[in-house]
């Protein structure tokens, strides 16, 4: 018996060793106020499925550091492909939270015949659930700091909770080396938000940004394949609480260099309502294995 499972064992790691790979990279920003972000990720998988663990954190003379842990997989089929991702912000100035994603994609072309100009179309519906936790909330003081201002928070008698549920619709399409790809995402909580109640730390992009999103949409190009690929994207949210919506363009550039892909990114944010727009700073690498 003990032998069977020996070979089933063997077996296995000899079916998933065959075509496995192993991804393993990390990303810096910079930004104003002396805004610093890193991302960490390693993923392995197969053509049938993946892992990834990863780790982002920022901080700026504007904001306590926030670093939130994750670790999401997923299975990938001819027509259908499924992931899902748990991640957790430990608490930083009272605020804390847990997370939970989860998406589904249809491959409307299957396997495409060879050298056909549409090389992939594909639909997709996702969901996340975000338990907040803060124990401060917002006065009307403001403080300066670092060159900008910060407002002042105070002790709740109990910790704000907050239920948020995102939940949307996604789209890609790839034709003659080029692909497209858009998001839309609307959010619902499970209580009433009030302007007493401190602005939640979020995160678009690789920008720490603060508010009560409503909805919001984003698309993206990219055309890879060529020595030196580029992308670009945009993304637009609208919040709550009579908060202007916010925007931000993005540019990058890729390059194959042996086992590793360099990169490079320019992202400006605009959170509207008048106020200066942001330039952040980007350079990363990749290695296959």
């Amino acid at each position: 018996m003990k032998k069977r499972v020996y070979a089933v064992l063997v077996f296995l790691f000899s079916a998933c060793g065959a075509q496995a790979y192993t991804d393993v990279g990390g990303k810096y920003t910079a930004g104003p106020d002396a805004y610093a972000g890193l991302n960490f990720f390693a993923e392995w998988g197969d053509d049938n499925y993946y892992l990834r663990p990863s780790l982002n954190t920022y901080a700026s003379d504007l904001a306590d550091r926030y670093s939130t842990y994750s670790f999401g997989g997923g299975l990938e089929g001819e027509r259908w492909s499924a992931g899902a991702e748990l991640s957790m912000t430990p608490e930083t100035g009272g605020y804390q939270n847990t997370a939970i994603y989860a998406d589904l994609t249809y491959n409307l072309l299957g396997l495409p015949e060879e050298d056909a100009a549409l090389e992939a179309a594909s639909l997709g519906v996702f969901a996340g659930l975000t338990a907040h936790e803060d124990s401060y909330a917002s006065s009307t003081t403001t403080l300066p700091s670092g060159g900008g201002r910060r407002s002042s928070v105070s002790t709740l008698t109990e910790a704000f909770k907050l239920n948020q549920t995102d939940y949307g619709l996604s789209a890609s399409v790839k034709a003659y080396g080029l692909r497209a790809s858009g998001r839309f995402t609307k959010t619902a909580y499970d209580k009433d938000v009030t302007a007493e109640a401190r602005e939640l730390p979020l995160s678009i992009g690789s920008i720490g940004t603060s508010g009560f999103p409503d909805t919001a949409v984003s698309v993206r190009l990219r055309a890879a394949g060529l020595p030196l690929s580029p992308e670009a994207g945009y993304a637009k949210t609208a919040y709550l609480l009579d908060q202007p919506d916010s925007e931000s363009f993005n540019f990058g550039l890729s390059v194959k260099a042996g086992a590793a892909e360099l990169s490079a990114g320019w992202e400006n944010f605009n959170p509207g309502g008048g106020a200066p727009r942001s330039d952040y700073y980007s350079l990363g690498v990749t290695y296959s294995f």
